[in-house]
């Protein structure tokens, strides 16, 4: 494509890097999170002589206390990582899972559910694999973050979920550090007006790139709440910013560890990505032992289709933990809950939570050779949350499924 040539693009709400889920593809529906405001509505705004609400702020974290996790992240074969938006439905989580790793590179799938227009009708999945070469994730400092569907996409040269582990320690050693990520113009941009701009390149794909240099904000690393093999924990995060042409500042939140420095969360213009959970294969040592004790457990690991009880095959290493620990505990009986976010009606969020606890029933039993008489169900929709409702995160915690012995 020339960079002459004049191509409206839409911009979509999530704008960052993999990790943070930025999902532009051809046909893909977005919605502006609470509280950001596009380049053109703010433009429209002041054309009719009133600027309309505030833009969104970048996150602020606290900093990192003796509380803060110290776990490694390892970038594993069965890694997931679950991002959310919220939209006027609802959380959309957009899932992304390591697949393969060899000492050349790293695949993944990415999923996400594109809500149906029509009440009643399942979502449509949408799904795309990339790979990211090693010697990318070491050195590169160049993202691309865009996802094609149906594609399987490779970028020589660039990571696709995060900074590289170059990247990470120059801002780890407080020095500025290159940064080009892939971004899409707003409506109202061009490729003809991109090309005055010396900050905007164009990537493989065709979509622009930014070329910014990042700086680190704090002198330490800040605390970001995440739920990690379903227990709440706060990671270190290092909180690194650049200013792009208009005065424009770009956010980026990375996971503080060289061999794994995942964007975990990013804010650019207004628009906000933030990730919620983590799941790696482990033991099932802690179900287990809370399960023996006869204490709660709250899974997180079983992903469900949006506003929907159909389980995600992503769902399959949790499944199987919980039943093997009821194969080796042949005289356990579990109930089993399902809990929901207070976003939407009470009725809907009661049925959906009756029927998602009755869906991992159904998955335990006929998969995984359990017998119906050991598992009983329930729902409480939004009733029992142990979180606030008002945050990304703290919904994310609300929607889930408990399990206690009997």
């Amino acid at each position: 494509m020339n960079a002459g040539m004049t191509r409206k693009i839409r911009r979509p709400s999530w704008v960052g890097a993999l990790a943070a889920f930025t999902l532009a593809v051809a046909g893909l529906a977005s919605s502006s999170p609470a509280g950001s405001q596009s380049l053109a509505d703010r433009l429209k705004a002041v054309q009719g002589g009133h600027e309309g609400p505030a833009p969104a702020k970048a996150p602020v974290w606290k900093p990192v206390s003796a509380s803060t996790s110290s776990m490694t992240i390892p970038l594993v074969k069965g890694l997931i990582v679950s991002g959310a938006q919220s939209g006027d439905q609802g959380d959309q989580e957009q899932i992304r899972t390591i697949t393969d790793t060899s000492n050349k590179d790293v695949t993944l799938t990415v999923e996400w559910d594109k809500p149906s227009p029509i009440q009643g009708h399942p979502p449509d999945r949408k799904t795309t694999t990339r790979i990211v070469d090693n010697a990318d994730l070491a050195s590169s400092h160049r993202i691309m973050t865009y996802y094609h569907i149906g594609q399987k996409e490779h970028y020589p040269g660039a990571t696709g979920f995060g900074a590289s582990a170059e990247v990470l320690n120059e801002l780890r050693a407080d020095k500025p550090s290159l940064f080009l990520f892939e971004a899409n113009p707003d409506p109202i941009m061009t490729f003809s007006t991109m090309s005055k701009d010396k900050n905007a390149l164009i990537g493989w794909n065709g979509n622009p790139m930014n070329n910014c240099t990042l700086h680190r904000v704090e002198k330490t690393d800040v605390a970001m709440p995440m739920i990690v093999n379903s227990a709440r924990v706060e990671l270190p995060v290092l909180h690194a910013m650049c200013t792009l042409s208009g005065n424009v500042e770009a956010h980026f939140f990375f996971l503080d560890q060289p061999s794994n420095p995942m964007l975990l969360d990013s804010f650019v213009d207004g628009d906000r990505a933030q990730m919620i959970k983590i799941d790696f294969p482990t033991q099932p040592a802690g179900m287990e032992q809370a399960l023996k004790e006869k204490k709660p457990v709250q899974v997180y690991g079983i992903y469900f289709d949006f506003n929907s009880a159909t389980i995600k095959p992503d769902s399959e290493a949790v499944l199987k933990q919980i039943s093997d620990i009821l194969h080796k505990n042949p005289d356990w009986k579990l109930s089993v809950s399902g809990h929901t976010d207070n976003v939407g009606d009470a009725s809907t969020n009661q049925k959906l939570s009756e029927r998602r606890a009755a869906a991992v029933k159904d998955a335990l039993v006929s998969r995984y050779g359990i017998t119906s008489d050991r598992l009983n169900t329930s729902g409480f929709g939004a009733s029992k949350p142990i979180e606030s409702n008002s945050t990304l995160e703290g919904r994310a915690r609300n929607r889930r499924v408990e399990l206690q012995r009997q």
